[in-house]
């Protein structure tokens, strides 16, 4: 059982770690999900007359956003080309994607998608899983994708989709895996045997071996005799103080691995197995996700002060009124609040979220300069001329599309003369194909029934009708943020996103 014979940096081992634990499953469901609706039969040639969005949805059968959810990264990963202003078509290299072996390939693949959530259950028992009344021999598929003999592929393309559309997500679920089972956290101290791994984790020995196969492939195990360890690059990633944070991101990534195994569904039939539009459901997955941020608060209140920092360099913020809106774990109000020591700050948010901020403010010390706003952001009466800074740290995504220009008129007219709206989040490029990452993270919220993920063009469509006439984007460490104003701030020395 070899390790993999590539030599990243340790940069970029971490980034394919994240990768894995966050966007390779959402990157799996695109590729898999655009065979399972048909859309490559329905894209011409390169070189013939491009499809609209809107007539590709109608052909597919399928809703205009969520064809797009789904096209969209096929664009930016380049196996679909668009024509600016005109529309999409297919690559003469991506030819293979009509080739009814692949797309037989592509099919049976999906066909484990959910069926893969139950590799726990398969790691412990070393038994196939029982899937819709079949017996399912889940570690055979992986030892047939990860440590069976491989003949080279002919074709450079068509092998890349393949890599990415049917084992990635299955990378994913391994490593998911190896984190419940405690299989991660049982190799931090260094190499142990075969029999010792299987008895801390609960797992049978041959079947865990399969699963330490298919992280050796992904270059997170060696194998020194009988004994298994983490590689020289993961023992440097994945010690004691950062598996936790590493590990966080699972619960994250599995509530939505049945929604993205029924992703054509939701195009299709607009039946969304995760709907955040739903009270229950998206108090559930709101409460989780401020949890898990305030695990990481202190780090993400550095970045947060990083874009107060920006602020500062356009107005002062002396006895300055910020607004967090749809604040989370409260994290961005607090960066505001620790850069200027009169700053007053309103956490808004349901009850049950700001249940969470409470105890990160008063940590911090805020909150004698501190209110918390039980409401709807959307349905909330916002007043006029309240506000200095108005936050909008990742709502935009969390928001129906449909609602937007209401709300930023709202938010406008809540704004002081020089006033600033500071909006956080990801930033697509003006064509909206990339970054990926973004690209990802906005197939994510169309699965849940939420908004999109906006380019600088569509930010300024929203914000101008409302007398917010100057906006830029503007590269902040992990992602980005807008800033808009009425025009009576001077811009900072900084160059913008774009």
């Amino acid at each position: 059982m070899a390790e993999s014979t590539s030599a990243p940096s340790q940069t970029a081992f971490v980034q394919q770690l994240n990768f894995w634990a966050r966007d390779a499953s959402n990157e799996s469901a695109a590729l898999l999900g655009a065979v399972a609706l048909g859309m490559f039969e329905h894209l011409p040639d390169e070189g013939s007359s491009p499809v609209s969005l809107e007539v590709l949805a109608q052909r597919i059968g399928g809703s205009v956003r969520g064809t797009r959810s789904v096209i969209e990264p096929l664009v930016g990963l380049g196996f679909v080309r668009l024509e600016e202003g005109r529309g999409y078509s297919l690559p003469v290299a991506s030819a293979f994607l009509r080739r009814p072996g692949f797309v037989a390939r592509m099919r049976e693949a999906r066909g484990w998608w959910l069926v893969s959530a139950k590799l726990p259950e398969a790691v412990r028992t070393g038994s196939p899983v029982a899937w819709l009344g079949e017996s399912r021999d889940l570690l055979g598929w992986y030892q047939q994708e990860f440590l069976a003999p491989r003949a080279p592929a002919p074709d450079a393309l068509a092998a890349d989709y393949d890599e990415r559309a049917a084992r990635n997500f299955l990378r994913t679920q391994a490593l998911v895996t190896s984190g419940e089972v405690g299989l991660l956290e049982a190799l931090v101290p260094g190499p142990r045997p075969l029999v010792e791994l299987a008895k801390v984790t609960g797992s049978q020995p041959e079947a865990l071996r399969v699963l330490l196969g298919v992280l050796a492939s992904m270059g997170i195990v060696r194998q020194e005799g009988e004994s298994f360890g983490f590689s020289e690059l993961a023992g440097r990633s994945l010690d004691a103080s950062s598996l936790p944070y590493f590990q966080r991101s699972f619960p994250a990534t599995m509530d939505y691995w049945e929604a993205f195994g029924h992703l054509d569904e939701a195009v299709t039939q607009r039946r969304f197995r995760l709907d955040l539009r739903d009270p229950e459901t998206a108090r559930r997955i709101y409460q989780r996700n401020a949890s898990r941020i305030t695990g990481i608060f202190a780090s993400h209140v550095k970045l947060g002060r990083k874009a107060a920092e920006l602020v500062v360099r356009m107005r002062p913020l002396k006895d300055a009124r910020v607004l967090d809106v749809g604040t989370g774990s409260g994290v961005w109000g607090a960066a505001f609040g620790l850069s200027e020591p009169s700053v007053h700050v309103t956490y808004l948010d349901s009850e049950h979220v700001l249940e969470q901020v409470k105890p990160n403010i008063a940590k911090l010390k805020l909150e004698g300069r501190a209110r918390y706003w039980a409401g709807d952001c959307l349905s909330v009466d916002y007043g006029e001329s309240q506000y200095d800074v108005i936050l909008l740290p990742q709502v935009i995504p969390a928001l129906p599309p449909e609602a937007l220009p209401g709300f930023f008129a709202k938010l406008a007219r809540a704004l002081r003369p020089q006033g600033l709206l500071v909006i956080s989040g990801y930033l697509l490029t003006d064509r909206r194909d990339g970054p990926l990452d973004a690209l990802y993270f906005s197939l994510r919220r169309y699965v849940s029934n939420e908004g999109d993920v906006l380019s600088m063009p569509d930010f300024r469509r929203l914000l101008e009708p409302v007398g917010l006439t100057s906006s830029r984007g503007f590269e902040m460490p992990i992602q980005q943020v807008v800033i808009a104003s009425r025009g009576d701030v001077p811009w900072p020395d900084v160059a913008p996103v774009r």
